[in-house]
C-alpha cells in the first residue's frame, strides 16, 4: 500500500500529460480538418449564371488616352470582383465607379482616384440582381464610359 501511494503522484502527473496531448491533438486535428475542408471545397456545377454567388472574378482595366481599353464587362451575379486597375495617363487623375444606370444617380461601388502613371486594385461584390449596369471614370463621366453586365 505505501509503495502505491508514492506511484500515485507520478501516475496522476503521467495521466495528466496523455490528457493534455489528447486534447491538443484533438484541436489541431479539428482545425485541420475544417481548413482542408474549406480548401478542396468546390463551386456549384450548374451552368445557370445565378447560382455564381460567391464566384471570383478578376478584371483587368487600362485608363489611357482619357478612355477605359473595355467597354463592357461581364462578371456573375454576387460575384466577389477585384478590377486591377491601371491608369497609363500621365499626370492625370482616373477611377473606377460602378452605378445602377447611365444617370450615375445611385452608386454600387466608388474607386479612389489615383493619378498616373500608377495601378491600384479595386475589390467589391458585384449586384445580385442580373442586368446591365453603368461604369465610369468620375472625372470623365462622359467620355470614359462602359457597361458592366451581370448575368
Amino acid at each position: 500500500m505505501a509503495n502505491l501511494r508514492s506511484c500515485l503522484p507520478k501516475i496522476c502527473l503521467a495521466l495528466v500529460g496523455v490528457v493534455a496531448l489528447v486534447a491538443i491533438a484533438a484541436c489541431t486535428s479539428s482545425s485541420n480538418a475544417s481548413s482542408s475542408s474549406a480548401t478542396t471545397s468546390t463551386p456549384p456545377t450548374s451552368t445557370s449564371p445565378t447560382t455564381q454567388t460567391g464566384a471570383a472574378v478578376s478584371v483587368d482595366l487600362i485608363a489611357q488616352n482619357i478612355a477605359f481599353d473595355k467597354k463592357t464587362i461581364t462578371v456573375p451575379a454576387g460575384a466577389s470582383v477585384t478590377i486591377n486597375f491601371n491608369n497609363k495617363d500621365s499626370g492625370m487623375p482616373h477611377n473606377f465607379a460602378l452605378y445602377t444606370d447611365s444617370g450615375a444617380g445611385t452608386l454600387v461601388f466608388k474607386g479612389d482616384t489615383i493619378n498616373g502613371p500608377a495601378a491600384t486594385t479595386y475589390k467589391f461584390t458585384a449586384p445580385t440582381k442580373p442586368g446591365t449596369y453603368f461604369f465610369r471614370c468620375d472625372i470623365h463621366p462622359t467620355t470614359m464610359t462602359g457597361s458592366f453586365v451581370v448575368q
